[in-house]
């Protein structure tokens, strides 16, 4: 497909549907639109459109359909695979000014949100009314409700509360050619017809963007209980998840972090972590509404711990001891992006039990190319986040760095796992979609984009290989 660049004359079209004080051309500040967070992928934009609303993002679709523009729809910016990155120039779609929060209806615990609030913010509001959104993204503070919606993005709690997609009831979404479907709305049951809004849900923006959305929510819990449990090794942190996870007790959340992710973390805090010489961390939250029953509960927890050779239970029932506790996990990316020099960020899922296997084979991995695994995430539903970094003096050519993930998506394929389980294909996992799915299912895959998108540009160059 040969794409028509952005000319003065399609700019000045542009610039009648949003206003001048939308529209991005200087190369400066375009620069902040030609990457996301995935390390060593970027490409600039010819401009960017800021939208504040669904008809200016119907007007600037239909100026791309028509001129074979290709539009890449962008969010928060926090992507992990190179999502929002404009592989072949033209328009980034941004919806950062669309924030508004439509409707809070407590009587259906739905509400009606524009896609470019921050996830956080949502948060906040629901709070107030005593409610919350339970789907919470690590870069809640930065991320949006539309790339939530575009990655079906999951997080801590995504164990117990499940992802984005098991909230999403209905969308506004703006399709390839500008036309708009409403789909669902504050309905818990609805199979009238095919489910397209789950087809959209996690479909990295190649299919559609959705401008609005109807969410379900839930009452926020009364008390929110976190433990830290250092473990010995990951085997034992793992035997205690699995375990735990056959009773009737259900945590809101399982965090990991391994002993070098910890250590280096407190390099960067520049204070003592409890047992840093620990190998592997792991954050356990429980929530619910009698103080009674959670202790019980945390308890238990503690006891089974320590049956699996904890080194200790730490406990913090208030904000500030709960947010002391989070603060080591929540600086992970941070840490990582000052100290190291990361050449690939991964985001591996195989069955729980095969997690010590996994890191293993990650390690001796990139071990083969001088290089180091640093392994967190979320150890209650198998998903492990392995940065790998080389010291800031060495360098791994592209050929390098390709064969060491090629290695460490097989090791995770062949423990029944695969190979990305909330940050998406986006445009970084290409080369390695044929090893993890069947020709078959990328060939239907296909067949979905052009219905949707017969001129292919709607984020262009992402998900599927040779595009």
């Amino acid at each position: 497909m040969k794409y028509k660049k952005v000319d003065h004359q399609i700019t000045d079209k542009l610039r009648a549907i949003v206003g001048a004080e939308n529209i991005v051309t200087d190369p400066e500040a375009l620069e902040n639109y030609s990457h996301d967070e995935t390390p060593l992928y970027s490409s600039m934009p010819e401009i960017a459109v800021k939208c504040t609303s669904t008809e200016q993002v119907s007007g600037v679709m239909r100026i791309a359909h028509e001129n074979c523009i290709p539009v890449t729809p962008r969010g928060g910016g926090t992507c992990l695979s190179a999502g929002a990155v404009p592989v072949y120039g033209g328009i980034v779609l941004s919806l950062e000014k669309m924030t508004k929060i439509i409707e809070i209806d407590r009587d259906n615990m739905m509400v009606v949100v524009e896609t470019g609030i921050v996830t956080e913010q949502l948060g906040k509001e629901l709070a107030k009314q005593g409610l919350f959104f339970p789907p919470d993204p690590v870069s809640l503070d930065s991320c949006t409700i539309g790339g939530n919606i575009a990655e079906c993005a999951g997080g801590p709690r995504a164990m117990k509360y499940g992802v984005t997609r098991n909230y999403v009831t209905g969308i506004v979404a703006v399709l390839a050619d500008g036309s708009v479907a409403k789909m669902g709305g504050k309905l818990l049951k609805n199979v009238t017809g095919y489910d397209l809004i789950n087809l959209i849900v996690g479909s990295e923006g190649t299919l559609a963007i959705v401008t609005e959305a109807t969410i379900r929510i839930l009452p926020l819990p009364k008390i929110v209980v976190d433990l830290l449990i250092p473990f010995v090794c990951v085997e034992d942190a793992t035997n205690f998840t699995v375990e735990l996870l056959q009773t009737d007790i259900m945590p809101a959340a399982i965090e990991f972090m391994e002993g070098d992710v910890v250590r280096i973390v407190s390099k960067y805090l520049k204070k003592e972590i409890p047992y840093m010489n620990a190998n592997a961390h792991t954050i356990v939250e429980v929530d619910g509404n009698e103080k009674p029953k959670i202790q019980a509960i945390y308890s238990r927890i503690g006891d089974l711990a320590l049956r699996h050779g904890a080194l200790d239970v730490l406990v913090g029932e208030g904000t500030r001891d709960r947010d002391k506790i989070w603060e080591p996990r929540k600086k992970i990316g941070d840490t990582l992006k000052d100290l190291t020099k990361n050449v690939t960020r991964e985001d591996l899922v195989v069955p729980k039990k095969q997690i010590p296997q996994l890191i293993r084979g990650l390690k001796n991995c990139a071990k083969k190319y001088e290089a180091k695994v640093f392994a967190f995430g979320h150890l209650g539903d198998g998903n492990i986040h392995a940065d790998v970094s080389v010291e800031k003096t060495k360098q791994l050519t592209a050929s390098e760095i390709d064969k060491m993930r090629r290695e460490m998506y097989e090791t995770a394929i062949s423990l029944g796992g695969t190979i990305t389980a909330e940050h998406g294909v986006g445009l970084s996992k290409i080369p390695y979609i044929g090893i993890a799915i069947e020709e078959k299912q990328i060939d239907l895959m296909r067949k979905i984009k052009t219905i949707f998108d017969p001129k292919n540009i709607l984020n262009p160059g992402k998900i599927f290989p040779n595009s």
